[in-house]
């Protein structure tokens, strides 16, 4: 499933018109609501920097089914505050490469590794599940896409070709039957599972724009990929989510059990 594909819905607009010369960035600050889960964590630094310390990909994992998949994948009731949104659920690899319109190479790269596309990372099953956050005062959605792989290689090439393409990748632009505009910046934050990364993208479609703020992180042969769109970048959000994730898909396949929690 591509989760780029959110943001060509305009379903949460962010606060403040979107000038492309200024950045997006700028234009959706921070959120500042407690909603989901357990009260907020401070907002990491935007930095190109890494998490230290990530844990190497096990020889011997092995890729989950579908099924198993299905199971592992956080529901509403796992986070206090979440509400199901069936409507952005679905299940399947990406196969379609998506290529940027500007930007160049590396950004072609980082569109790729959001998708977790299967040609280039092993990717053999995928489930997407949504959530709406329930009690705050602006919209919140969320998308959370649990995608096995055949190795843990190929689920740590999407966290390293994420992080890595990030930092050089400031503006870009790609076709999704429309022109989509994304200006990203890397985040220094906290590790999770056995490694993550987190980046900020100001989504634009026409003259709409998105805040989300997207959280990638690998555990044993399986990358989760957590996105939070608001009128704001919303860092607390993603964490909550992205922890409680990375939990339940631990207990309910102990094969992929992190190393690094």
């Amino acid at each position: 499933m591509d989760l780029l594909r959110a943001g060509r819905a305009g379903r949460v607009v962010c606060a403040g018109a979107f000038v492309l010369s200024v950045g997006a960035l700028s234009a959706c600050g921070s959120s500042s609501d407690s909603s989901a889960g357990t009260a907020r964590t401070s907002e990491p630094s935007a930095s190109a920097a890494s998490p230290s310390a990530p844990a190497a990909p096990a020889a011997h994992a092995k890729p989950l089914t579908e099924g198993r998949l299905k199971a592992a994948v956080i529901t509403a009731a796992d986070v206090p505050g979440l509400r199901a949104d069936t409507s952005e659920d679905g299940s399947g690899v990406e196969t379609q490469r998506i290529t940027a319109t500007s930007g160049g190479r590396v950004c072609t790269e980082f569109l790729n590794a959001m998708s977790a596309n299967a040609g280039t990372y092993g990717s053999s099953a995928a489930v997407t599940r949504g959530f709406t956050v329930q009690g705050t005062g602006s919209p919140v959605s969320i998308r959370v896409s649990l995608v096995s792989h055949t190795s843990a290689a190929g689920a740590q090439r999407v966290i390293d070709d994420a992080r890595e393409s990030a930092k050089g990748c400031a503006h870009l632009a790609y076709d999704d039957g429309g022109t989509t505009r994304l200006n990203l910046a890397p985040l220094s934050a906290p590790l999770m599972g056995d490694d993550s990364t987190v980046t900020r993208m100001g989504v634009i479609v026409g003259k709409q724009g998105v805040c989300a703020t997207v959280g990638l992180v690998r555990v044993g042969t399986v990358s989760l990929n957590v996105m939070v769109s608001s009128d704001g970048y919303d860092y607390g959000d993603l964490q909550t989510v992205a922890k409680a994730s990375v939990s339940k898909l631990e207990k309910v396949d102990p094969q992929v059990a992190s190393t690094a929690s």
